[in-house]
Formats: C-alpha cells, structure tokens, sequence
C-alpha cells in the first residue's frame, strides 16, 4: 500500500508537471509533429492523384469496398515511402564531402586541411527518420497481409 507521504508527494509532482506554459513555448511545442511532415499524408492534387492511380492498379475498379480501402492504404505508404527515402537521400547528399573548387593551387590539392566531422545532425536525422519509414512499412505490409488473406 502507498502511503500517505508518497501519495501527497506525487500530487506535488504531478502539479509541476503541466507541460509548457508561455506562449512561445506552447508554439514550439505545436510544431513538433510537423517538422518534416513525414508523419502525415500530404493532401495536394497530385499526391492524391498518384495515390489514386497506384490504388487503381492494386485492385480493379469492381473491388469491394474494403479491399479499394486496403489498397488506399496500401498506396498510401508507398507514396510516404517515396518521401521518407527521398528526405533520406537528401540529408546523404548534405553528408557527403564538397567537392574541391577548381581555383586552389597545387598547394592546397597536396596537402588538404583535415575535415572536421558534422555530419552527427545528420545522422541523427536518419535515425530519426527511419522510424516513419518502418511504420510506412509496417501498414503497407498488413495491409498486404489483409487483401491477399481475404479478411478485408
């Protein structure tokens, strides 16, 4: 049994802990689902469209309605997917080394500067979004799973 200190000792706390309360706090934190957008499905004409049409070549027209659902679903997270390895390969490309410029002399292609490694921003990023990748997946995968098991 808890006691009585204990209990009166977590209401303390717990009235500590009531998340952000100015205002630019309460903004940054409103934001945080939204820094890259790989969360949710961009609702734009054409990702609708190629939605659609990946959707139209899973299942025929004549489909039932949770099996056209599925295949939403399933085309869904290929589009997502198309996204998350795109952001992928644009933080790889911030990662790999500049080129050198053609005006250096001899003198500087002979003995080069030692390069400082920041590429740690990016790594974090890419595990980061290797989680939306794996849930992208994940719901691709069932929803797979589901049309071709027939219990849609």
């Amino acid at each position: 049994m808890t006691s009585e200190a204990k209990i009166a000792a977590n209401r303390r706390n717990a009235q500590r802990s009531t998340g952000p309360r100015t205002v630019l706090a309460k903004a940054r934190v409103r934001r945080n689902a939204v820094r890259h957008g790989l969360a949710a499905l961009v609702v734009v004409d054409t990702v609708a469209t190629e939605v659609a049409s990946i959707a139209n070549a899973i299942c025929a027209p004549q489909a039932g309605h949770l099996d056209r659902e599925q295949a939403l679903i399933i085309a869904e997270a290929q589009v997502t997917l198309k996204r998350i390895r795109r952001a992928r390969a644009e933080i790889m490309e911030q990662m790999s080394p500049v080129p050198p410029t053609p005006d250096r002399g001899a003198r500087d292609t002979a003995s080069p500067m030692p390069q400082v490694d920041d590429s740690a921003p990016q790594l974090d990023q890419l595990l980061r979004i290797e989680r939306y990748e794996r849930r992208a997946l994940s719901r691709r995968k069932r929803a797979i799973w589901l049309i071709l098991s027939g219990n849609s």
